[in-house]
């Protein structure tokens, strides 16, 4: 049974962290919702943009996305002439992807003033706070995925 304080303190800890997500989602989300792209195709674009050429696999493990949503979105961004897909010479099965010319201006326009709404919702905390909060939660993850590999 769940009545024990310490339980209650958990609770209340997972859903802190689950309506802080939910509202840093709805943020990004409105934050965007200028541009031509959905959440997911903005966080690939996003990775591409900081990455240069980098690799399907690579994209996939960096971004919440299935890989065959990774396919389509990746598609999607093609046929707008903002990436390029280049198959590396030596290993046929991977694939790098870029930003063409036409992609790195865009990046260029949508992402910096991104960050400056994003700095502004993280600049509630100190710096100390930031190192903090990133610890934090990297214990956590790495708690969750060591119990999931068991």
């Amino acid at each position: 049974m769940m009545g024990t304080d310490k339980a209650k303190e958990e609770l209340k800890l997972m859903i802190i962290l689950f309506k802080t997500y939910q509202t840093l989602t709805n943020f990004i989300k409105a934050d965007i919702s200028n541009s031509d792209f959905n959440l997911n195709e903005f966080a690939v674009l996003e990775v591409i943009y900081h990455k240069g050429s980098i690799s399907v696999n690579e994209i996939s493990q960096k971004v919440l996305v299935a890989n065959s949503s990774l396919t389509y979105i990746l598609d999607k961004l093609v046929k707008k002439s903002l990436i390029q897909r280049t198959q590396d010479n030596k290993d046929k099965r991977v694939t790098y992807i870029s930003l063409t010319n036409k992609g790195e201006k865009l990046a260029k326009d949508i992402f910096p003033p991104h960050y400056e709404h994003l700095m502004e919702v993280f600049n509630v905390l100190s710096a100390e706070e930031k190192l903090t909060a990133s610890r934090i939660l990297k214990k956590l993850s790495l708690s969750v995925v060591n119990k999931n590999d068991k």
